[in-house]
């Protein structure tokens, strides 16, 4: 399956487990917004319906729902909306990350507001040592969105860029962002509503953006599939990060994932693979919605905490495909239950980065 909306997927409070080793998967909601009357100075999209960054009548619906039922429970609540948008980190990786803005009109542009260094949020976003890939001072001019494409108009301080590699990393983590909502497929870029070649240091914008190869790994050879791994603890906890690695040949991506993950971080990141030291894998198998994982008999050692820690990462790597709904671990083929370990079930599964 396409790793497209899934790292709409998410970081995290990372807790789950099961006492015979098994985990369901909440796969990744899109996120729904409301309509967005202001949309201006696109005057050059002569092709385009202007329809604002809405999501559509019956996202309109559930939003009116949820307002109804918030309001009688508690009314602050109502006042707020949780978005996953991209940041950059102090390595210069772009990762996903949970929070919570101010509801309003048009929230796929609240949103990318969000991103924006210097305003409230990235104020408190930036505390856990990541960053908004959107220059300070940069506004969201207006937006359309047709057909799965969706045009947006950036003010001229998106050109205060200091590299290519900053350039490259806000036009993915802007990309990754707004293809988070359901109803967008590709991301086109203006600057003051005119079309541009490219931005200042060089980075073509020339084209519509996918959802792809974010935090790439060499080079794409063809069948790209995402890795999260952990960044260390600082003064701050840890957060997870995707990598895309590229093959010319992949049987299962399911497996291949997985098998990357316990292969461990690229030698030349300061990442780990919050696998256990000494516990090693045997071999995965997807089993109708299952992916059974099966690891060597070291880990007959594992603690809880231990196991929390790797089922958190391993079930946050498999929540980008739709078609598994479960994890299972066996232990040299037999259950972890049968090789005598028996781990509690808090019935909690990983999400993404959570600020």
């Amino acid at each position: 399956m396409s790793i497209k909306k899934n790292i709409s997927l998410i970081l995290i409070v990372c807790l789950a487990a099961s006492i015979t080793g098994c985990s369901t998967l909440d796969m990744m909601v899109g996120l729904k917004g409301g309509e967005n009357p202001d949309v201006t100075d696109l005057a050059d999209l002569s092709d385009f319906e202007i329809v604002d960054d809405s999501i559509g009548e019956e996202a309109k619906e559930d939003i009116e729902q949820e307002a109804v039922e918030t309001i009688t429970v508690n009314a602050q609540e109502e006042k707020m909306k949780d978005i996953l948008a991209y940041y950059e980190d102090e390595n210069g990786f772009i990762v996903p990350v949970n929070t919570k803005i101010p509801w309003e009109e048009g929230i796929a542009k609240a949103t990318l507001r969000s991103m924006v260094v210097g305003s409230e949020i990235e104020k408190k976003i930036a505390q856990s040592n990541l960053h908004g890939v959107l220059p300070e001072g940069t506004q969201i001019r207006g937006m359309s969105i047709k057909d799965g494409l969706c045009v947006v108009d950036l003010s001229n301080h998106v050109l205060n860029t200091e590299s290519i590699d900053q350039e490259k990393n806000m036009v993915s983590a802007l990309t990754y962002t707004l293809t988070e909502f359901p109803t967008i497929d590709k991301v086109e870029i203006m600057v003051e509503g005119q079309d541009i070649a490219a931005l200042s240091k060089g980075y073509s914008i020339d084209t519509a953006f996918e959802r792809k190869n974010i935090n790439l790994q060499g080079k794409d050879n063809g069948i790209n599939y995402t890795v999260y791994y952990k960044a260390p603890d600082t003064e701050v906890e840890g957060h997870y990060v995707p990598l895309t690695f590229s093959a010319s040949k992949v049987g299962n991506p399911a497996v291949a994932v997985v098998e990357r993950l316990f292969g461990g971080a690229p030698s030349d990141t300061v990442l780990s693979n919050n696998i256990p030291v000494g516990v090693n894998l045997r071999d995965v198998e997807v089993k109708g919605g299952t992916a059974v994982v099966n690891l060597g008999v070291e880990a007959v050692n594992l603690s809880q905490e231990e196991f929390e820690d790797m089922n958190a990462i391993v079930v946050l790597c498999l929540e980008q495909f739709e078609e598994i709904a479960d994890v299972e671990y066996n232990i040299e083929g037999l259950s972890f239950e049968a090789a005598g370990l028996n781990f509690e079930d808090d019935n909690v599964t990983p999400v993404f980065n959570q600020y």
